[in-house]
């Protein structure tokens, strides 16, 4: 049986985009959303982010920003946030939504990575905090009072891009259509409505937060309550403690979250659980351990079994591919030695393959690439058509992951392509290498940096392998550490120093990523 997956038909009749979801609930002093800073909180209704938005709208227009144009939003978790979104999207601008740094201390300089992402999507404007340095456009600081007419205009939702990149990155183009296409689907998906309420911590930068929070509360009608990435980080139990006090029927987090929770949560006395109808886990591996115990932890909280859901989805695809069906557990599928939950069907519109490298469909219980198609897939990477080409083939989406379909539901295996995802974010290798080779004098390709799944560790952990010219004189661990949280917000979860020449490559020089992978990755 070939390996291939539909979803149902979309239900709802969709229309042009997310924007005119907004403004047609802009006479509701409802709130939509709440958000929280420590234990002081700050609604922010329907109205108020139209208001707002046409506040930023204005702002950029005065700055020169002109239909067509692109805008980087470097701002926080905030009502900010959202105005810039939409008052960007108001004047027929596109949206580059930027990384903000965990720590808050402000913005005097551009943080690592971001100057080759305004290279790329060659931004007229930027919304940041005032007295940042270092760009060469328009910073727009806040809202200003003005008029501004909608324009209806054909340019994308926003423009995603590689999280975590200092190369250069890749910055999926998303359609309005698409954005619309794959928040209705995922609110279809899970059954939401405006009695739901949800509570997240994604930054909403990345697309989880951004499509899977945001704009899906938007379609939904529904309030959700939101915290800071870096609360979550000092204080992982205050995301438990506000599901419980708000009644939150759905929240959402990578796998890392969950063992965060798990490792630094307080247990669960005090806490009322039982509103919670699903608790999404996705962005990166799903491991049936943290499932499990996180479930067992929580269930004198109310918290019932099969709560978690393992979903699917990529930023090529604006996010949501697959689901698990509400109440309803999927069995795992056994292979390379670890059970790996289901991601559930394709949500309304999608259609899920597993295909071979000559692009015909595997057989059922067969692993391979997964492709994807459907109204919500990118239009194509901004200004790259030999990455364009390479993702986009046959009219379907190559992913990149690898997987299974078996009983009709897909199971993620793997990943073709040399992607390290820590805590939800995505890094490439070279990045990583780059850096660290610079701190380590390392011979040319001297270095190899790659994930494992680790069910004892609860994720993707992060490998460095670095080959030494000499030997270290000061402690070059510690070095490499402090300048990859520097430049690029990640940890190394275990590095290995080797000898030159040691690394396994190619006759041509390049690394043999598999077999440091083999050889390496076993001891993580």
């Amino acid at each position: 049986m070939p390996a291939l997956l539909r979803g149902p038909q979309p239900a709802t009749s969709r229309g042009a985009g997310l924007l005119e979801v907004l403004l047609a609930r802009a006479a509701s002093d409802d709130p939509w959303l709440v958000f929280h800073h420590g234990k002081k909180s700050e609604p922010f209704t329907w109205r108020a982010a139209v208001g707002l938005a046409q506040g930023w709208a204005a702002a950029f227009a005065a700055a020169g920003v002109k239909d067509g144009a692109r805008v980087a939003l470097l701002l926080p978790n905030g009502p900010d946030f959202v105005g810039a979104f939409f008052g960007a999207q108001l004047i027929g601008a596109t949206p580059v939504p930027m990384p903000w740094p965990v720590a808050e201390a402000g913005i005097p300089k551009l943080p690592a990575g971001a100057e080759a992402v305004l290279a790329v999507a060659e931004v007229s404007a930027i919304a940041a905090p005032k007295g940042l340095e270092g760009v060469a456009v328009p910073v727009v600081s806040g809202p200003i009072a003005g008029e501004v007419a909608t324009v209806a205009s054909s340019a994308p939702a926003f423009i995603q891009f590689t999280s975590g990149s200092t190369g250069t990155p890749r910055g999926a183009v998303i359609p309005r259509s698409a954005a619309l296409a794959s928040a209705s689907a995922m609110v279809e998906g899970l059954k939401l409505g405006p009695a739901d309420v949800g509570v997240s911590w994604l930054p909403l930068f990345h697309d989880m937060g951004l499509v899977g929070v945001l704009m899906s509360s938007l379609v939904a009608g529904m309030r959700v309550h939101m915290m800071r990435p870096a609360e979550l980080l000092l204080h992982p139990w205050r995301w438990l403690e506000l599901c419980s006090e708000v009644k939150a029927t759905l929240t959402v987090a990578p796998n890392f979250g969950y063992e965060l929770l798990l490792r630094r949560g307080k247990g669960p006395a005090g806490l009322d659980l039982s509103a919670l109808r699903a608790m999404l886990n996705g962005s990166e591996p799903v491991l049936r351990r943290t499932l499990d115990a996180f479930e067992d932890r929580y269930a004198p909280a109310g918290l019932k079994k099969g709560s978690i859901l393992p979903v699917y989805g990529l930023a090529e695809n604006t996010l949501g591919v697959t689901f698990q069906a509400l109440g309803a557990p999927d069995p795992d599928l056994s292979i390379h030695d670890r059970s790996v939950p289901s991601a559930g069907q394709p949500i309304a519109g999608m259609e899920v393959a597993v295909r071979r490298p000559d692009g015909t469909l595997a057989e059922e219980g067969e692993e391979g690439e997964i492709t994807v198609g459907g109204p919500a897939v990118m239009s194509g990477y901004f200004r790259n058509e030999e990455a364009t080409a390479k993702a986009l083939r046959n009219g379907a989406l190559w992913t990149g992951d690898r997987g299974v379909i078996k009983g009709g539901r897909l199971y993620i295996t793997g990943r073709e392509k040399e992607l390290i995802i820590k805590a939800g974010r995505k890094y490439h290798p070279a990045d990583i290498e780059r850096i660290v080779g610079a701190v380590a004098d390392s011979p040319a390709n001297g270095v190899a940096a790659f994930s494992v799944v680790s069910e004892q560790a609860g994720g993707e952990q992060l490998v460095v392998v670095v080959e030494l010219r000499r030997q270290p004189t000061d402690d070059v661990t510690q070095r490499i550490r402090g300048k990859l949280a520097e430049e690029l917000g990640v940890t190394a979860d275990r590095i290995e120093l080797v000898g030159a020449g040691d690394l396994p490559r190619t006759t041509s020089g390049k690394l043999k990523r598999s077999e440091c992978i083999a050889r390496y990755g076993s001891r993580a």
